[in-house]
């Protein structure tokens, strides 16, 4: 009798327990719930985002960020068009983040490759029935669009972000029309991947960057010439000045065989011309505005 006795008060502690298990899960959810409730905008359930590496949750939530961007945008403290870093990285990821930044501190040209508002498409605004949608998210990867009307005009933002290190980043910014604020930005300073970085343009001087048909490449004055980085190439390819023909201005480099590369331009502001390669193909030339 006295074992039965001690068989089922073991068996009662164990029900309690159970019992007091259940209950302390069911406060954690609630709270949770209860914050992502009083969230402005739409983010995704607690336990429905990705986990980074080694099981640990996001230290942000995409959605979020991007209603911060905004808010910052908004009070003239963003990440856009002036010289400190942290505020860039705060929201975009690192590769992003560079372009951005060299468009705030360091333009190829007077104006920066950003000329509208990146955040609302446009230069004039009178936004009305703005929101930021619930993040769409898939592994590692989240997308979240933003709606808004101008002038009474309906746009959607589309926010493309990654998980890096352990935090949401902004990695690309897409616009209706179909224009990528990353495309635009790598269109003008390249993707820092390439072996030409982009040297800032200097008129009446065969120096800056230059597209050459479907590539570009990098030129900077020497004592002896100029020297030229290919984008799609290794490397660097020294020039010669030779002089004025019936053609134009020349620069030109010897290539394999005795042949030679020429760079000829129209006239001394040295914005266009052509690249005749070694082998006689011919190419337009331009400066990269």
């Amino acid at each position: 009798m006295k074992r039965s006795f001690l068989y089922f008060a073991a068996f009662s502690l164990l029900i309690f327990a159970a019992g007091c298990g259940a209950a302390s899960e069911d406060p954690s959810r609630s709270n949770t719930n209860h914050v992502a409730e009083k969230t402005v905008t739409a983010t995704p359930e607690p336990d429905s985002g990705p986990e980074a590496g080694g099981g640990s949750i996001a230290e942000n939530e995409p959605a979020e960020l991007v209603a911060d961007l905004y808010k910052q945008h908004d009070a003239q403290k963003g990440p856009f068009f002036q010289n400190d870093r942290s505020r860039v990285d705060k929201y975009f990821a690192k590769a992003f983040a560079d372009l951005i930044h060299r468009d705030n501190v360091d333009p190829l040209e007077p104006t920066r490759a950003l000329g509208a508002d990146p955040l609302y498409d446009g230069q004039d605004f009178e936004i009305k029935k703005f929101a930021v949608g619930k993040a769409e998210i898939k592994d590692a990867n989240a997308t979240v669009h933003v709606t808004f009307e101008n002038f009474g005009e309906k746009k959607t933002v589309t926010f493309s972000l990654i998980l890096e290190n352990n935090a949401w980043k902004i990695s690309d910014i897409k616009y209706d029309h179909g224009a990528s604020l990353l495309a635009i930005l790598k269109e003008e300073y390249g993707d820092g991947k390439t072996n030409a970085p982009p040297v800032k343009n200097v008129a009446g001087k065969f120096e800056g960057t230059y597209r050459v048909g479907e590539t570009t490449c990098a030129v900077t004055q020497t004592s002896a010439g100029v020297d030229v980085r290919w984008a799609k190439g290794s490397g660097v390819e020294k020039y010669a000045f030779e002089g004025r023909d019936g053609t134009g201005y020349n620069y030109v480099a010897e290539a394999e065989g005795g042949k030679y590369n020429v760079f000829t331009f129209k006239n001394e502001s040295y914005d266009s011309g052509v690249f005749t390669r070694a082998d006689g193909k011919v190419f337009n030339v331009s400066r990269a505005k």
